[in-house]
């Protein structure tokens, strides 16, 4: 379990004021790869939107990394696109969608887009993208400017510049510290029973897993075969 010290400094420098929302996201190694950057870089929310664009079965649904960053995020799920952003609106968040460089209606370079606000960045699926009616409901498009040779960046890359990005002129526009969040008092509070709470159930499973893998593996050994110096299979040691 990790220090009292080490949940209280990491609640106080949360950010809620920027949110990353994924639209039919499909690889979970993807997923969880976001998910990793926004809880490292100081984020709290992120917005799943899984819609009947997934196909049944996909490797996407059912997918959870307990046991990495996602049980430090307040996470979000949805099954529509328009009700997940009209939500965000409705709570005056702007609402900006990433997309390749030189794709979608002028997109902004990501080094002009201000913080000041409340902002949701819109990341869309590997095969489609971000769909057109959500592209409809966004204030505006923006990328991450590439003056090399390569033409896009995997999207778990490009959540964790973006991310990055993101924090800091949040804190740089809020006036705050480099370790420092925008949530309320109360919220912090909150926010630490929370991660402590969580912390203790997770430690709770680590230890049922752990268990469980010993007597699987103990299991396993008491059926093993019985071999003589000369590689000659004697028996079974349940056997005897």
């Amino acid at each position: 379990m990790l220090p009292l010290r080490q949940f209280v400094a990491a609640a106080r420098s949360r950010l809620s004021g920027v949110r990353i929302v994924l639209e039919d996201l499909s690889d979970p190694g993807n997923r969880a790869a976001i998910l990793r950057s926004v809880e490292a870089f100081g984020l709290l929310h992120v917005h799943e939107v899984r819609s009947s664009r997934l196909r049944v079965g996909s490797t996407a649904r059912g997918r959870s990394i307990v046991n990495g960053a996602e049980k430090w995020l307040t996470l979000h799920q949805h099954s529509d696109i328009r009700e997940c952003l009209t939500s965000l609106k409705a709570s005056q968040h702007a609402l900006l969608a990433a997309v390749p460089p030189g794709k979608g209606r002028q997109p902004l370079p990501l080094e002009s887009l201000r913080f000041d606000r409340p902002t949701a960045l819109l990341f869309g699926s590997e095969a489609w993208g971000i769909s057109s009616e959500a592209l409809e409901l966004c204030d505006a498009t923006f990328t991450v400017p590439l003056p090399g040779l390569s033409e896009s960046l995997n999207v778990s890359v490009a959540v964790a510049v973006c991310v990055h990005f993101a924090a800091f002129r949040r804190r740089e526009a809020l006036g705050l510290a480099p370790h420092e969040g925008d949530l309320q008092l109360e919220e912090v509070e909150e926010l630490q029973e929370s991660y402590a709470e969580r912390s203790r159930e997770n430690r709770f499973a680590a230890s049922l897993r752990a268990s469980r893998a010993r007597k699987a593996r103990d299991e396993s050994q008491a059926l093993a075969p019985v071999v003589v110096e000369d590689g000659e299979r004697v028996g079974e040691t349940l056997g005897f």
